[in-house]
């Protein structure tokens, strides 16, 4: 048993056991714990039938562990005559395959017999998921239906305000610790008079808001008070309520007799108990599935049910628990990605939903990979959830928190994504070569829109100045006064003032003029063979530690930390190679030799410009090539120095 021989692959950097038999399958409780990929893994949220999954975590307790995978395998490939046949992933089961000599493989099988029977197939030489679905169905609805005439119904309670108590019940439980807190103040303005002002709304809250866009302050307002505190036992009809909770105040005013003047805490304390006392009845009479036990007829269907969506769906959680033999098959998708996302040109295939955001962004910037955070939302299927994808190839130049674009999930459907947030790191070395440059010539564009802006401030406020200064001046003409003897000599030119100034610009000319000839003179100094040198060299120190960097990044991606954060249990490194990363992001490709007229494509210089461009530019190149070879004598031209001399001495003199 323990010298069972395991078939082995290569996936993800890690050695795994690769699944490929339902003998396989049978001998699962046999292998090493260390050798599995993953040693828990969530119920919900993944891309396949959650039902399944509830049939394998016994113990109902939101994971599937490994020793609940071993022991459905256990039990499936016992009660089945070919193991092999769940790795085919049917939903319907020949009744032949049904392993008779075991107890279970019996029991199931006379269950079966009876479903078929049921449903109208008793020549059925096979039963499917649809047939134990439709029986176990129709006897949970006579379970439930018997269960609810059982109830006694004789002191039935009323909806306390109609078709309305639910709106009045959301807005009761929003409003109750404002009301309360309301009349806790009121009694300590009761009890301390003096206290009044400081128990209501602070002014200085008030103002210390007032200058921004109030409605993005809704938070902070709400803190208040939900009337002004003056010391009223009582909550006025009528009372100024606090704008961000008119709206709930308004259902309960609503829900009152209309000759109600105010509320006391009696009042709103009557309210509450009859809301719990509807509630509590309505708890009462009501009869849960989870609640109805089955006769053993029932959970013989069940167990049906359980065997048919087991052997659709087990081998598929296997290939993703055992071994991401799925995830790293271009052809296929892992359980945990839930679709496709469409951003910048580019289709991502990587992305998961976000289970606990907290713990997703503590944790993916561990991955190495470059993770953009999404909200997506659907209008038409009344969804909205966030997801995490992955950028593996492609520049990042257009990509920005506030992007929008689009999201498929597994069933096709679209839905409106946002993108929220990014996890910055290196998707290629090559975008790593150019990222420093890229990032020097932004710092440059900033600072020079700050400088502009700057400029363009201060020649806005001199300006304004001066136009003062004007009217101030014609002020004082028309009224008859003379300028201050300090205005008067404020327009002359005091040259002493501003010799520092010159002086130092000079000084900083010469400097910059001074170290532009030490390059120069050292660039000069250089062999022809050394410029490519030189220029490879000053490359490799701007992006040279970028692309190292990149190198160890993209040598280390693992989206172990992003499963990890999604409460899997992850027992191996799941790594995504720079080959591999290639095939989960799609780029747009073109077909290559289009030509294409674009109506709107810049003017174009005529011909005889770009020709004449052209001589002139090798013209120069040319003469700047001949004297540096007559200064560095790297080749020997004798026909220049002939040139040269016939130009000096055109007549031969």
């Amino acid at each position: 048993m323990a010298n069972y021989k395991w078939n082995y692959c290569r996936i993800g950097g890690v050695t795994r056991i690769y699944l490929k038999s339902g003998e396989d399958i049978a001998h699962l409780g046999e292998l090493d714990i260390k050798q599995w990929t993953v040693l828990s893994c969530p119920v919900k949220g993944l891309e396949i039938d959650e039902a399944s999954l509830k049939y394998i975590d016994v113990n109902n307790d939101g994971s599937i562990r490994v020793e609940e995978v071993v022991e459905v395998a256990n039990w499936l490939t016992r009660v089945l005559k070919d193991r092999d046949y769940i790795l085919q992933g049917k939903d319907s089961l020949p009744l032949a395959l049904l392993n008779q000599e075991d107890a279970d493989g019996k029991a199931l099988y006379d269950s079966a017999i009876s479903i078929l029977k049921e449903v109208g197939k008793a020549d059925a030489q096979e039963i499917s998921l649809a047939d134990s679905a439709s029986s176990l169905d129709a006897f949970r609805k006579s379970k439930l239906e018997a269960a609810m005439a059982a109830i006694d119904k004789s002191s039935a309670i009323e909806a306390p305000f109609g078709d309305n108590t639910d709106a009045v019940e959301a807005a009761y439980n929003a409003l109750d610790a404002k009301v309360k807190d309301y009349f806790m103040r009121s009694k300590l303005a009761q009890f301390s008079e003096e206290s009044t002002a400081a128990l209501d709304v602070q002014t200085s809250r008030i103002e210390a808001i007032s200058a921004d866009n109030l409605t993005t302050k809704m938070e902070e307002i709400a803190s208040y008070p939900i009337a002004r505190v003056d010391g009223s036992k009582t909550l006025s009809m009528k009372a100024a309520i606090n704008p961000a909770w008119v709206a709930q105040f308004e259902v309960i005013r609503a829900a009152l007799d209309p000759k109600t003047k105010e509320i006391d805490e009696a009042l709103w304390a009557e309210i509450g108990a009859k809301i719990k006392a509807y509630r509590d009845y309505q708890a009462s009479i009501t009869v849960n599935e989870a609640d109805i036990v089955l006769d053993e007829e029932a959970a013989g269907v069940q167990r049906v049910d359980k065997l048919l969506h087991l052997t659709r769906d087990f081998f598929q959680l296997l290939k993703n628990y055992v071994t991401f033999q799925d995830f790293y098959d271009v052809d296929k998708k892992a359980i945990f990605q839930c679709g496709t996302l469409v951003i910048d040109q580019r289709t991502c295939d990587f992305c998961v939903r976000v289970a606990d955001a907290a713990a997703l962004k503590a944790q993916s910037p561990k991955s190495g990979m470059y993770l953009i955070t999404c909200k997506v939302t659907s209008k038409i299927c009344n969804e909205t959830y966030d997801i995490m994808a992955a950028m593996t190839v492609g520049d990042v130049d257009d990509l920005f928190v506030g992007k929008n674009c689009i999201f498929y999930d597994r069933a096709g459907r679209d839905f409106d994504a946002r993108v929220t947030a990014i996890v910055d790191n290196p998707i290629s070395i090559p975008q790593a070569m150019w990222r420093p440059y890229k990032k020097m010539i932004k710092l440059i564009e900033d600072n020079i829109e700050k400088y502009a802006a700057e400029k363009d401030k201060a020649q806005s406020d001199k300006a304004a100045a001066a136009i003062n200064e004007k009217t101030d001046k014609a002020k004082k003409n028309l009224d008859g006064a003379k300028p201050a003897e300090g205005e008067a000599k404020a327009s002359s030119f005091d040259i002493a003032k501003y010799a520092g100034i010159f002086a130092a610009i000079g000084m900083a000319v010469g400097m910059i003029g001074s170290a532009l000839v030490a390059v120069g003179s050292g660039i000069m100094g250089l062999k022809w063979w050394q410029f490519p040198l030189v220029i490879l060299a000053i490359m490799l120190v701007i992006s040279g530690p970028s692309m190292f960097l990149a190198w160890l990044k993209l040598r280390k991606r693992n989206m172990a930390p992003v499963l990890n954060a999604n409460g899997w249990a992850i027992n191996a490194s799941a790594k995504i190679n720079i080959p591999f990363g290639e095939t989960l992001t799609q780029q747009a490709k073109f077909p290559v030799g289009l030509k294409l007229k674009d109506p709107y494509a810049d003017r174009k210089m005529p011909w005889w410009k770009k020709v004449l461009l052209w001589i002139v530019c090798i013209i120069v190149c040319a003469v700047l090539i001949l004297l540096i070879n007559r200064h560095y004598g790297w080749i020997e031209l004798p026909f220049v120095e002939d040139f040269i001399q016939m130009i000096k001495h055109p007549m031969g003199n």
